[in-house]
């Protein structure tokens, strides 16, 4: 049995610093989700996030533009990441249930 609880043990510790890894990446990211606007035949790249009860844009740039395009790859690989950050958490949960209680 001990055997099994180090095995549980060395994931739950490989899971937590996963999540910082994770949440810290996350955090760096650019937040917002992106918007298009068509303005005088032209389609720009805004961001559009929550400040209060408002909706606030950011103005990124034309939609062809390098920082566009870096944006709009940033925020892709930040939707990969939360994903992934909600599969760890489902982990965690069920190696806790494992180990109850004892780490």
């Amino acid at each position: 049995m001990s055997t099994i609880f180090h095995i549980m043990k060395e994931e739950y510790q490989r899971l937590t610093e996963a999540e910082l890894v994770y949440r810290k990446n996350i955090e760096q990211m650019p937040k917002g989700s992106p918007r298009i606007k068509h303005i005088r035949n032209r389609d720009y790249l805004y961001l559009a996030r929550r400040d209060g009860k408002r909706v606030a844009y950011q103005y990124i740039g034309h939609l062809n533009s390098d920082k566009a395009k870096k944006t709009m790859e940033q925020i892709n690989k930040r939707k990969r990441f939360v994903q992934f950050l909600k599969e760890i958490r489902g982990s965690l949960k069920d190696v806790r249930k494992v180990l109850r209680g004892k780490i």
